[in-house]
């Protein structure tokens, strides 16, 4: 890896290490009873009584906002959209649009699924790009996911394109639920590409899709729900990386490691989707981890895994991992939310570290696998980055979304080149890192060029 690469996984990596683990305690509260913190009033999230009549990916009101970081020469919005929520029934996200002011190429859009990982409003994109996220922590995050979220916005804005950033757990501030990020990221974009100050083409306009880690869950349900629930989108290439579509396997990989705070978290959410997994996962959890998983159901990602860094499945359960596993219920909804056999039509480049300990490599393998056989054009990257050792200082999931970015860029670039060749059949490979690649190599430094600038935010 280059010294560029070491300075820019420092950043990334950094996001999700925390501030004093030596000090970090089990939450007091011990009842099951989960309270999530009301959102700070704002009339621009109200939906209308006649919300059902206006179609997906409909606008159903607009704002123009000023981000607490702002970009040069760039119009920001926010739009309410129509969507479909979990059951299907008509629901609304919204999208935070960064519209450059003279694009020097054809007008293309970019929709950047951030890694929200919270059931808070105050954690989506919509909310955190404008004030941040510190009035959430009780302790400081060293980085915080605004800044890596406006760094990716920069680098597309730098290409001249237009940026979405949608909050994809829609109004009702969902994670890990099954089908619905995915059309909230389609109306998003249905939205964006309809959007007059935009000044996209309409659904001729060609889209990237790019997200990692919780982002790249919400990426990749959008381009396999995308041939049946929004044919009419023009989309050119999605960059997933390190997806979590194996959720008993993740739970296994990343029991006990740094960022092992992500087990209550996806406990939490799942729970939010399904009153009787709530019921049955409580059963099966001691007071403390009763108390752990509802706490998280109140903060940011960042705060939860500051608060519960090397969390372990056998001190949150009463009873042995597998068994919990085995409970047809739990067992039932984490297979609702794995590889869904669905083919995307979309060229997919999908990237993910061989060591990686959130999103098991096996499970990447197979759902590379599912979307070849059914025909989707794959590049695929198996990172082999270093795994971490004991005591699980380090995480390879970041390491290898700092190393793996600029090819992932640079293959969007090439998605998004005007006349690039149709991409066919599937391309696997291995690599020791694909920063040393001539494609990664070589864009790194116009990457960090681009991207760093929107880390800082002189206002905070």
């Amino acid at each position: 890896m280059t010294v560029t690469a070491g300075l820019l996984g420092a950043a990334l990596v950094s996001i999700v290490m925390p501030t004093n683990p030596a000090t970090a305690q089990p939450n007091s509260a011990s009842s099951w009873e989960i309270v999530e913190p009301a959102p700070p009033p704002d009339d621009f999230y109200e939906l209308p009584a006649d919300l059902a009549s206006y179609r997906p990916g409909a606008v159903i009101r607009s704002r123009p906002v000023q981000l607490a970081a702002p970009p040069a020469r760039v119009t920001t919005w926010q739009l309410l959209y129509r969507s479909t929520g979990m059951s299907g029934a008509p629901a609304a996200a919204v999208t935070t649009l960064l519209v450059p002011l003279d694009p020097p190429g054809p007008h293309r859009l970019l929709s950047y699924q951030a890694a929200v990982d919270s059931t808070v409003r105050t954690c989506a994109p919509s909310y955190t790009l404008l004030h941040g996220e510190s009035a959430d922590s009780t302790e400081p995050a060293p980085i915080e996911t605004p800044s890596v979220d406006r760094m990716f916005a920069a680098a597309g804005l730098a290409q001249g394109w237009t940026v979405a950033i949608p909050d994809h757990g829609g109004i009702d501030n969902r994670f890990l639920t099954p089908r619905q990020p995915g059309w909230a990221v389609l109306d998003g974009i249905r939205a964006a590409a309809a959007f007059a100050p935009a000044g996209l083409a309409g659904t001729d306009t060609p889209v990237a899709l790019w997200g990692y880690s919780g982002g790249a869950i919400a990426s990749s349900w959008a381009v396999e729900e995308q041939p049946g629930y929004a044919p009419e989108l023009n989309i050119v290439g999605a960059a997933i990386g390190a997806p979590v579509r194996d959720l008993p396997a993740a739970l296994r990989s990343v029991d006990g490691a740094l960022l092992g705070g992500l087990i209550p978290v996806g406990l939490g959410a799942i729970s939010k989707d399904s009153a009787e997994f709530a019921r049955t996962v409580a059963g099966y959890l001691t007071p403390d981890g009763q108390a752990r998983v509802a706490e998280t159901r109140r903060h940011c990602v960042q705060q939860n895994l500051t608060s519960n860094p090397w969390s372990r499945l056998d001190q949150l359960l009463r009873v042995p991992v597998e068994q919990a596993l085995a409970d047809p219920v739990i067992a039932r909804e984490l297979a609702a939310r794995g590889i869904s056999g669905r083919s995307p039509t979309a060229p997919v480049y999908l990237y993910n570290g061989v060591n990686e300990e959130v999103a098991p490599i096996a499970a990447t393998d197979r759902l590379a696998d599912s979307y070849c056989r059914g025909g989707t054009p794959v590049a695929y990257r198996r990172e082999e980055l270093p795994p971490a050792l004991p005591p699980q200082t380090f995480t390879t999931h970041g390491a290898v979304y700092a190393a793996a970015t600029p090819a992932a860029f640079a293959w969007l670039k090439q998605r998004m080149t005007p006349g690039a060749a149709p991409m066919v059949g599937c391309d696997i490979q291995s690599l020791p890192s694909t920063s040393a690649t001539p494609e990664g190599a070589a864009e790194f430094g116009s990457f960090l060029a681009d991207a760093l600038p929107g880390a800082v935010n002189p206002g905070r």
